[in-house]
């Protein structure tokens, strides 16, 4: 969750020291001259669907559909099948903006179409569901298995994201129950060193009225190695996580898809583009090969002899749609890669309440602490806007103004922020993602707390902890000035221009290094630097 961030400043006061300086660009730090100059310090920058925000961003709705669906259009096939990967955490779009792609909500409203034409699904994943390892991680991770499920998939892929997760956990996590179990696959990978355990699995057959699909999935050497260590065969072999060579492992499950008399060949490969190929050189059998290569979605197979080779894109934002016609000799197959859009597909309430649950769990595990907090590289200590605003009393005044002063309200729905109908209801208040660019004293692009920085009431260790929530909410000065405990003792020992350089931002230094570390291009797709710096840069020291 993105929403503010740009607090690019309204510490904009804290620079401002003396009523004698005069607010222009001033050179980057490494040029800058150790006595005070000309300086301008960008303020704090509005957010996408905020109030004060310039109009950028549609509802979802109305966003342009990239191009028209055309399953629906498709005579009935014998099974769908709708292939995913590479969803690198995002259960959602971050809800600051409108316009994104993606979620599983979305996603489930695409099972649910396919449903309304009578056809039969099921989905795979080509693995890459998570981004971090950690307890958020493992809690998300869980959350979207859950929503995979509901969504009747039936194989996940096991790639380095997966891995990082722990073989242990990731065996806790390995629920084959039910008619349609999402089975985690690895032909080439075993745990603790025992094919026996059932996690991963070297392959998935599944069936539809006669008609059986088999879905395997390797890794290939140069991804192991962003997991997997170069080990000694003694090392190797009492290690935790195995890894054996991708093409023996492939051979062996061709002939078991032979014996078990497999129609149609699905491979899930964690393997450079370079590798993927010779894969489907090596065996011309398979019918698809599913890339998780990092690369956009193809809009439509590329052909490596009879393989069809399909990239299904990352974050969630699109998905492949695989209608299989085995009676049609000259059209066996159809691929639409379906974009999850607004304008396509309804929210799910199913996947609201998995959201729900997973905020509560987050509260309830006090996620926000659960990792302890880090030293601010500035060594300084966060003293809150209110302070700044002692001194910077006008600057104050136009922060205040600003959604960034407003951007802890905004994760709560019951405020109705504008755009607060894209939580869907959900509280988000206890969830590090999203506080990150919210609150003071954390970095946004690690969720990671600093020590003296933002924490809920609830969790607060001590008194004065219980205070950080109303001294550090929303996004305020020092999210892009660093902490002002130090400026304010050189201020005091009457040394202005080593605390003027203490705090100082350039323009440039906002623009390439600050305010893009929220407003990226997932979460602030609209995003423009001169544009949104126009509605609330401020000047001058009272």
């Amino acid at each position: 969750m993105r929403n503010s961030t740009f607090v690019v400043l309204s510490f904009l006061g804290l620079i401002f020291l003396a009523a004698s300086l005069i607010w222009m660009p001033l050179p980057k730090p490494a040029e800058a001259p150790d006595s005070p100059g000309p300086v301008t310090v960008p303020a704090a920058i509005p957010i996408p669907g905020s109030e004060n925000a310039p109009a950028l961003a549609k509802t979802d709705k109305t966003e342009p559909p990239i191009s028209p669906l055309r399953f629906p259009t498709w005579p009935a096939p014998k099974l769908v099948i709708v292939a995913t990967g590479e969803q690198h955490g995002y259960f959602e779009p971050c809800g600051c903006t409108g316009n994104q792609l993606g979620g599983m909500s979305r996603r489930a409203g695409l099972f649910e179409k396919i449903n309304s034409l009578g056809w039969q699904v099921r989905g795979i994943d080509v693995g890459g569901i998570s981004r971090r390892t950690g307890p958020q991680a493992q809690l998300k991770f869980e959350t979207t298995l859950e929503a995979l499920r509901e969504l009747k998939y039936v194989a996940l892929g096991l790639g380095p994201e997966e891995l990082r997760l722990e073989p242990g956990y990731l065996l806790s996590q390995h629920l084959t129950d039910g008619d349609t179990p999402l089975n985690f696959l690895g032909a080439n990978l075993t745990f603790f060193g025992s094919k026996e355990l059932g996690t991963p699995l070297p392959f998935n057959i599944v069936e539809q009225d006669g008609y059986k699909v088999g879905i395997t999935c390797v890794m290939s050497e140069t991804i192991r190695r962003d997991v997997i260590p170069d080990r000694t065969p003694e090392e190797a072999a009492t290690a935790d996580l195995q890894w054996s060579d991708p093409t023996e492992a492939l051979r062996t499950v061709m002939q078991q898809f032979k014996e078990a008399n497999v129609d149609f060949r699905i491979l899930l490969s964690q393997s450079t583009d370079a590798e993927i190929r010779q894969q489907a050189k090596d065996f011309p059998e398979l019918d698809i090969i599913v890339a998780a290569d990092g690369r956009d979605g193809d809009l439509k197979p590329e052909m490596i002899g009879p393989v069809r080779l399909l990239r299904v894109g990352e974050k969630g934002k699109t998905a492949g749609v695989i209608g299989l016609y085995p009676d049609n000799a000259t059209e066996p197959v159809r691929y639409e890669l379906v974009t999850l859009s607004g304008a396509y597909f309804d929210e799910s309430a199913k996947m609201t309440e998995l959201m729900r649950t997973y905020q509560d769990r987050l509260r309830d595990a006090q996620i926000v602490v659960a990792d302890g907090t880090v030293e601010h590289p500035s060594g300084a200590a966060f003293v809150g806007a209110s302070k700044c605003g002692e001194c910077h009393t006008t600057a104050m005044k136009i922060w205040e103004k600003t959604p960034h002063a407003h951007a802890f309200e905004s994760l709560d729905p019951a405020n109705k922020r504008h755009g607060f109908e894209r939580l869907h209801g959900v509280l988000r208040t206890f969830d590090p993602e999203c506080l990150s660019c919210h609150v003071t004293g954390w970095e946004p692009e690690q969720y990671v707390r600093f020590r003296g920085g933002f924490v809920n009431e609830e969790f607060a260790a001590d008194d004065s902890e219980k205070l950080l929530q109303a001294l550090l909410s929303g996004n305020q000065c020092e999210n892009c000035h660093g902490p002002g405990s130090r400026h304010i003792e050189l201020i005091e020992s009457d040394d202005t221009a080593a605390a003027i350089k203490e705090v100082k931002v350039t323009l440039d230094q906002a623009r390439d290094q600050i305010c893009g570390k929220c407003h990226d291009a997932d979460n602030s797709p609209d995003f423009k630097f001169e544009e949104y710096w126009e509605e609330v840069k401020h000047d001058g020291k009272d």
